[in-house]
């Protein structure tokens, strides 16, 4: 198979195109180019993406690192050349599925390929898996050390044995031991169980057999109790007989009594008449209170009344006592001050008194000015004294009614006790209110009276009302006695209604020990009670009954342990069947422990032939890639190698070697294993992701010369982020493709 043409969208790829041509390609290109996308992107077109890979710490599955940086679905072609037939893969995203719809067609007329589809596609053209095809011909950038695994063992195997892939050491001795481990592996395994299954069983039937013991004891014990607990009950029932008709007796005893005392007390109830009862009393009692009520009414509305007629005496007494009699007050004050008025106005003071004296004065002066003066005036003179006459006489005369005035104001005063007719006619005022008091003293006590009236007559028709009530039981109405004899009822109806409860109790105890069949009459010859007591006879009973419960619970629960446990002829069975599969168990492990043994030897035996054969070739590559320095390389079972210089006797682990002599011997193995493991017929390419990084410039030449001799057979990519590979190559053999 030869690759021509790859074009992707894939990873950083964006539509990008890649030629290829047969023999050596080297591709290069600067860092984050895309050489590694390019890589897995050869290998998702042959095999596919894993989806079931999942994304974890320090891993990114290869559905995940490579989406499209675009954001565009995964897809890409690939032209090949096969079997002389040119033949274009593709490959799209269907759904969530990266690269799952899958073509093969012939390039250039769109007719299907046959035999190609998305899951056989990659080991069809390759010839091997894709686990035998990334530890062969696919060497990335992760590393090209070779790890074994089951698919690479069987074409190992294939290559020193018949040629059947269909079997692999390390699957078939993995299954081997897969049922070596489902009969034994350490504690768990079939014959553990078994073994554990038989103890078990054996161990339950010993349990059977001592609880079956163990409960044909405790049937007898509970036997025993069960006689005892009969007894008990005999007994019990025996004084419940004995009881029951003490009790028949106490019963009718007491009923007699009860009657008695019943009868007795109501007769002297009776004795003066009917017998009143508790409703009667407490409605007299409700009667005796209203009529308490208004006889506090009555007594009330009297000691107002008495209140009310002496304060209107006190009042009147008052009245009595001022000074102005039956006669008007304000008559007397207006006539106080009438004269008040009148003396006032025959005052020397005053605008007309003044006048007068005025007058006179002058009348005076003009005389003795006349008598001086002869000549003055002769007319002045009699005039003047004519005048002041005439002053004296009316200032005489108002002093004359003045005093008469005064006089009988005095006298007035006197009469009333009064200094002033201003204190006369306060004193009038007080007359006055004093007369107000005495008119409402007197509704007050007109009003008390009514109230009286009223009061009396309610108390009067209560006390005719209590009369006839009382008359038909001959009880005195007097209040002194009545209460008396109300309390003397009332404790009558109480004995009565004790004596009747009684009675009652006596005769409900009767009738329960009748309904329960309690009550007996007659003489069964029981005279004498049981020699224990009831209380004896219960505590014992009720021990016993514990006990026989406690032993009967243990009983069944021995019983459940037993029906637990199963029945011993099928668990006897299912010992023997469980010893009969152990020893065929053991028997099978054993024989399985000699089939590993037995398959180890023959694993041995391939590997003794596969490994010179394996280590020939690669220590034949070895010496060119190293150019002499080594000669011998040998590998154990899982790929690890061991290198042997020219000058050595002993070879040496490859973890002692520097990292380029490491990866030269890994690519030494990988081509070794490409030439022994991969089909010959129609070689699939090899595909190179800086493998040569920690190659010297000696050694890269010498490996780009061994590549470029290997690719007359098969066709190389050579991935590198250098410029010597294309300066050391021939560039008319080789195809240089600068990215």
């Amino acid at each position: 198979m030869m690759i021509k043409r790859l074009a992707a969208s894939f990873g950083r790829l964006q539509n990008d195109t890649l030629t290829l041509k047969p023999g050596l390609n080297i591709i290069q290109a600067p860092n984050e180019c895309g050489k590694s996308t390019w890589c897995a992107f050869i290998k998702a077109m042959l095999y596919g993406v894993r989806t079931g890979d999942r994304d974890k710490a320090g891993y990114l599955s290869d559905k995940t690192r490579y989406r499209p940086w675009s954001g565009a679905p995964m897809a890409g072609t690939m032209e090949i050349r096969t079997r002389g037939d040119d033949v274009t893969l593709e490959r799209k995203t269907d759904g969530r599925a990266p690269m799952r719809d899958f073509s093969a067609v012939y390039t250039g007329t769109g007719e299907p390929y046959p035999g190609l589809t998305s899951e056989t596609a990659g080991e069809m053209l390759t010839g091997v898996s894709e686990a035998v095809f990334e530890r062969s011909a696919y060497m990335s950038q992760a590393g090209i050390r070779v790890t074994q695994t089951p698919e690479l063992e069987k074409r190992i195997a294939a290559l020193v044995t018949t040629g059947d892939e269909g079997a692999s050491y390390s699957e078939i001795d993995e299954r081997l031991r897969a049922w070596l481990r489902r009969r034994r592996f350490n504690k768990s395994g079939t014959i553990p169980a078994l073994e554990e299954q038989v103890a078990g069983l054996g161990r339950t039937l010993s349990a059977i057999e001592a609880a079956v013991e163990e409960s044909a004891g405790m049937r007898l014990e509970i036997e025993k109790l069960e006689k005892r607990r009969r007894e008990l009950d005999s007994a019990l029932k025996l004084l419940d007989k004995y009881e029951a008709r003490e009790a028949s007796r106490r019963a009718g005893q007491k009923l007699a009594s009860a009657k008695a005392a019943y009868d007795g007390v109501y007769a002297q109830l009776t004795q003066n008449g009917p017998a009143p009862d508790e409703a009667f009393i407490s409605a007299v009692r409700g009667e005796l209170k209203v009529l308490e009520a208004y006889q506090a009414m009555a007594d009330a509305e009297k000691r107002k009344l008495e209140e009310n007629s002496q304060k209107l005496a006190i009042i009147n007494n008052k009245l009595t006592a001022t000074t102005f009699g039956d006669s008007d007050p304000m008559r007397i004050v207006a006539r106080a001050e009438a004269l008040e008025a009148d003396i006032s106005r025959h005052s020397h003071t005053g605008l007309p008194a003044v006048a007068i004296m005025l007058l006179t004065v002058l009348a005076a002066a003009a005389a003795v000015y006349a008598g001086l003066r002869p000549t003055g005036i002769p007319l002045l003179l009699p005039a003047a004294v004519a005048v002041a006459a005439l002053g004296a006489g009316l200032l005489l005369w108002r002093g004359v009614k003045r005093r008469g005035y005064q006089k009988d104001l005095r006298r007035l005063l006197e009469r009333h006790n009064a200094g002033s007719a201003a204190a006369l006619k306060l004193l009038a005022q007080e007359h006055a209110a004093l007369s107000a008091s005495a008119r409402d003293a007197g509704g007050d006590v007109r009003s008390a009276e009514n109230s009286l009236a009223s009061a009396v007559a309610r108390l009067d028709a209560v006390r005719e009302s209590l009369r006839d009530k009382l008359s038909p039981y001959n009880i005195s109405p007097d209040p002194d006695t009545l209460e008396r004899e109300l309390d003397r009822y009332e404790k009558l109806l109480q004995e009565l209604a004790g004596a009747k409860m009684e009675m009652q109790a006596a005769e409900h105890a009767m009738k329960t020990l009748r309904e329960s069949g309690g009550m007996r009459d007659d003489d069964d010859g029981i005279t004498v009670p049981p020699d224990k007591s009831r209380g004896e006879l219960a505590a014992e009973l009720e021990a016993v009954t514990r006990q026989l419960d406690d032993l009967t619970r243990r009983y069944n629960m021995t019983l459940g342990e037993i029906r637990a446990l199963g029945d011993p002829v099928i668990l006897g069975s299912e010992k023997k069947t469980a010893e009969e599969t152990l020893k065929e168990h053991k028997a099978q492990y054993e024989a399985l422990t000699l089939a590993v043994e037995t398959l180890k030897e023959a694993n041995n035996e391939l590997q003794s032939r596969f490994s010179p054969l394996l280590g020939e070739t690669a220590g034949r590559i070895i010496r060119r890639l190293t150019n002499g320095r080594y000669e011998k390389l040998t590998f154990d079972k899982t790929l690890d190698a061991f290198a042997k210089t020219a000058g050595e006797t002993v070879s040496r682990n490859i973890l002692a070697l520097s990292a380029g002599t490491a990866d030269q011997i890994y690519l030494a193995l990988r081509l070794a294993v490409c030439e022994l493991v991969l089909p010959a017929e129609d070689p699939c390419p090899l595909i190179l992701d800086d493998t040569l990084t920690n190659f010297d410039d000696d050694r890269a030449k010498a490996a780009l010369d061994y590549l470029t001799a290997l690719s007359q057979t098969r066709q190389i990519l050579l991935f590198t982020c250098h410029g010597r590979e294309a300066s050391y190559v021939d560039e008319s053999k080789v195809n240089i493709v600068r990215l």
